[in-house]
């Protein structure tokens, strides 16, 4: 059997639930970061996160910037020399820690908050490639955010539509100058709930759209209902207005 490299998704949205927003760490395998989101200011500005290494090897990984954009409903991830972290690739010793510092370069903002990802993945070992079995490499996926001036909060509203392959999609449209991080979104009407989706659903970036498949949906939910989700400025879920 020859061996596989399979890479797991450990950024943001494998978080459990929204409520779970100010949490310092996110880990994966023997690798951990702090904190899970980074927030920067105008050119010249920087912030750090940590990354540990909790096992009994060094580990080696990469760190890349991507700008983070939202295109027909799906998240678009493009390469940008804006922002930057240092240092870009990085052994961590078992038991030791290393401090990224991410800069902002040139990227300055209008009334719209800017938005990237810090990629960070775990390089194989050298030589891993020659033996059997299965390898299971992190990647963490942490967004970063560059303030607009002058930022009005999110501005939800949604809307139902069918899917190119004919399956119920939550279309969820932010008209406000900064992101949306949603949670717990349900819809409900005078036959019950309809549907529930947990804990952390996604992310609806500054005056984009966001497209959330509906699982065990087979048809667009009947008309009349009550849509809710809770965002990082609301402590519980709040309705959506429907469109």
């Amino acid at each position: 059997m020859r061996r596989r490299h399979v890479m797991t998704g450990l950024g943001l949205l494998c978080l459990p639930r929204l409520a779970s927003a100010n949490l310092p760490l996110i880990t994966g395998r023997n690798v951990e970061i702090s904190p899970i989101m980074l927030n920067l200011g105008g050119p010249g500005s920087t912030a750090t996160c940590t990354v540990f290494n909790n096992g009994t090897a060094p580990t080696t990984s990469q760190i890349r910037l991507r700008r983070w954009t939202q295109v027909d409903g799906q998240d678009v991830l493009t390469d940008t020399n804006d922002v930057v972290a240092s240092p870009p690739i990085m052994t961590i010793a078992p038991g030791a820690k290393q401090i990224v510092r991410v800069a902002n370069l040139t990227a300055a903002t209008g009334a719209s908050e800017l938005a990237y990802r810090m990629l960070l993945n775990e390089l194989p070992e050298a030589g891993s490639l020659t033996n059997n079995g299965i390898t299971v490499l992190v990647a963490f996926n942490l967004p970063v955010f560059i303030a607009g001036a002058d930022a009005q909060p999110p501005q939800l509203t949604a809307t139902f539509i069918q899917g190119v392959d004919g399956k119920p999609i939550l279309r969820l449209h932010n008209d406000g100058d900064v992101h949306a991080r949603l949670a717990d979104i349900s819809y409900t009407t005078k036959a019950g709930l309809i549907f529930k989706l947990p804990g952390l659903v996604g992310y609806v970036l500054p005056h984009s759209m966001r497209d959330i498949d509906l699982p065990n949906q087979q048809h667009l939910p009947s008309s009349g209902g009550v849509l809710t989700g809770q965002t990082q400025l609301q402590s519980s879920a709040m309705p959506i207005p429907l469109l």
